[in-house]
């Protein structure tokens, strides 16, 4: 059986903490007859358990920490030093000089852990200041005792302890109160201290006026065992032994690391949080919070500790879970699911993962490296999935109702966003995110993940920089949004660049950029400003480059008309399954600009704008390949003639792996002239060998 550490702690000083401490360890050992040990833990000096205690020569734990995870238990029986009274004392150190650097979480655990194999009993005096070590303590502890006056300073200074306390996640019941020297004249009642700190007393420690002389003679239990003050111990002890006796019956005795098989079994998430959930919207309207703190950091803050509060609270009432470790993680998820994205937060930080699909609110996929997979995460209800909805789309200008039941937004990071919901949804809101890789794709990890070869992206580069006009194609989920922003990243810094989005997801790092995103209509089918709306605007800003994120509808024809008049280097992407079929549809969507114009007019706008195109696929591994870069040559009758630059080419498989190489046609591109003109060289070999 492993001892129990008990620990006194005040952030103010003169409450009488090593009074406590130093009578307490006496009193457990008088009245238990175990072995009880009491550290003096306070910095920068460790001496007033040795002036309690009429002891000069306390050893010191600071030549022992260095070694803490090497040192032997029989070692430590003996290192202490003993008392007249029964117990053993240790100080931390005996000097203002000693070097911490030992002091770490992992020497303070690893030392504590081998006295309480030796000691039934730790009382730990620790100093007033608030610390990494400190909390290591409070964790290790089964007890934690905070000495309080009967005087207004001190309830205000214990407040704050216990609300620290509390705001770490340290269960109520693991929190004792002892009122010291009660009975002072002007004194403020029993009744009115527990009122005011919202909390009972364990004790109320009388005023003794010879305390001075009587503690001069020893300790009050040791040597006057029939004073009221000694009578207040035995009710302190009284509560300590009682408190761990029903603690123990729980578990909660043992640190977290050593929970029995029953307390994990109480670890079901998914039942806890949902009765968190459901008592927290007893209390608060989530709805109207939303609204009030919206962009306001300061509101926010308040709010996560006053939600953080009710959530302790309701953990302390609900459940009979004493891991710290285990509170702070249903507390972590549990503000995920009221103020944040619920099972998503945790979606959303894992980097393997590239989307997210909600298909009802007890059903969820993910995709991870390209392919797809059913996850356990659900929410708590249809309404709990709505409200999260909302919290997305609300930021951005964006609403969702049975009028307008389906919307496209963006999170913080970038990731695009689709949600719709009932009537359009039979079977309830579904959401669907895209979570954007922003930093996390370039160069070296296209080449690494096998979407092109070095020289392919030498080429691109150049296309780039050259001004050339490009059309990006692929399926949906291709990575054409990825590959846009890589394509972005080769424009000199020195270009004003002017970018066009649905839901704004390209992350450009260069300095001159405005970004412009699209507005829905209002709830009265107003106001609504399209993608074509921001490419004619876009005009008049003196832009070098015109990045629009998609060409879907009729804006197609303005993009075209940008780049035959001057706007060179513009970059776009369209869905399509190859090249050729790339340039047929952006030819339908210039129809939907609403003028009847001839097919080969169109085509010689398309063959006037742009010079090349792009073509991503997605094999069934997951794996993303450029599958095809062509040039955009002239007209052979009344179709579009291109030439292949760069393609690739399957070989078969292996390991469930595509395999096969990126090749160059032979085809040389007319735009190495371009290249020319702006001093840009790429080697013709390039395009003769693979």
């Amino acid at each position: 059986m492993v001892g129990n550490i008990l620990t006194i702690y005040s952030s103010k000083g003169g409450v009488g903490k090593s009074f406590i401490a130093v009578n307490l360890s006496v009193d457990l050992h008088l009245n238990t007859k175990k072995k009880v040990l009491l550290i003096d833990f306070s910095l920068p000096f460790s001496n007033d358990i040795a002036q309690f205690l009429n002891v000069n020569d306390i050893k010191s734990m600071e030549n022992i920490f260095p070694a803490a995870g090497e040192i032997s238990t029989a070692l430590l029986k003996s290192f202490a030093t003993p008392h007249s009274s029964g117990i053993y004392a240790l100080c931390l150190s005996r000097t203002n000089s000693f070097a911490d650097d030992s002091l770490n979480n992992a020497s303070v655990e690893a030392l504590f852990t081998k006295l309480r194999l030796i000691y039934d009993f730790i009382v730990v005096d620790i100093g007033i200041k608030y610390s990494p070590i400190v909390e290591k303590i409070f964790d290790l502890s089964s007890l934690i005792i905070l000495p309080v006056l009967p005087d207004s300073l001190s309830i205000h200074q214990t407040r704050n302890d216990l609300k620290l306390l509390r705001n770490k996640n340290f269960t109520k019941d693991m929190i004792l109160l002892a009122a010291n020297m009660v009975g002072k004249s002007d004194c403020i009642s029993q009744e009115l201290l527990e009122q005011q700190l919202g909390k009972n007393l364990s004790v109320s420690i009388p005023h003794d006026s010879e305390a001075a002389s009587k503690m001069a003679e020893g300790v009050y239990p040791q040597n006057f065992p029939r004073h009221p003050v000694t009578k207040a111990f035995d009710t302190l002890t009284f509560e300590v032994i009682n408190h761990l006796q029903v603690a123990t019956s729980a578990g909660a005795s043992l640190p977290p690391s050593q929970l029995p098989d029953e307390i994990e079994a109480l670890q079901d998430t998914y039942q806890l949080k949902s009765i968190i959930h459901s008592k927290l919207l007893e209390s608060i309207d989530f709805k109207k919070i939303d609204t009030e703190v919206q962009n306001s950091p300061e509101k926010m803050k308040e709010l996560y500790a006053r939600v953080s509060e009710k959530i302790v609270e309701i953990i302390d009432n609900e459940t009979t879970i004493t891991s710290r470790e285990f509170r702070d993680k249903l507390l972590r998820e549990a503000l995920q699911e009221a103020l944040g994205l619920g099972p998503l937060e945790d979606l959303l930080a894992d980097t393997s993962i590239s989307e997210i699909m909600v298909n009802r609110w007890d059903q969820i996929y993910i995709e991870r490296k390209g392919k797809i997979e059913e996850i356990p995460n659900r929410f708590f209800s249809e309404q709990h999935l709505m409200n999260i909805i909302n919290r997305i789309v609300s930021p951005v200008g964006r609403k969702i109702d049975t009028s307008t039941p389906m919307v496209d937004a963006r999170l913080a990071d970038g990731s695009r966003v689709n949600a719709i919901i009932p009537p359009l949804a039979i079977k309830g809101a579904a959401l669907t995110i895209r979570k954007f890789a922003g930093d996390r794709i370039g160069i070296p990890e296209l080449i690494q993940l096998g979407t092109a070869n070095k020289q392919i992206l030498e080429f691109l580069k150049a296309a780039v920089q050259a001004r050339l006009n490009i059309l990006v194609s692929g399926g949906t989920g291709t990575g054409k949004t990825t590959f846009l922003n890589i394509l972005s990243s080769f424009i000199p810094s020195d270009e004003r660049i002017v970018t066009v989005e649905d839901s704004a997801e390209l992350q450009l790092k260069q300095r001159h950029v405005i970004t412009l995103e699209s507005r829905p209509p209002n709830i009265e089918g107003k106001g609504d400003i399209t993608i074509r709306d921001l490419v004619k605007n876009c005009l008049r800003m003196r832009p070098d480059r015109i990045v629009v994120g998609e060409c879907r509808g009729a804006e197609a024809l303005d993009m075209l008309q940008a780049m035959n008049t001057g706007h060179d280097g513009s970059l776009t992407t369209i869905h399509a399954n190859n090249c050729r079929e790339a340039l047929s549809r952006l030819e339908t969507l210039v129809m939907l600009a609403g003028f009847e114009l001839p097919s080969k007019a169109i085509r010689e706008q398309i063959i006037g704008a742009i010079d090349l195109v792009i073509h991503l696929n997605r094999y069934k591994d997951g794996s993303r390949k450029i599958m095809q870069i062509a040039e955009i040559t002239g007209m052979e009758g009344t179709a579009i003639s291109m030439g292949d630059v760069f393609t690739y080419e399957q070989t078969g498989e292996k390991d469930g792996k595509v395999v096969g190489n990126f090749a160059s046609t032979g085809y040389v591109p007319r735009c190495l002239e371009k290249f020319t003109e702006r001093g840009i060289t790429i080697p013709r070999e390039i395009f003769w060998t693979n």
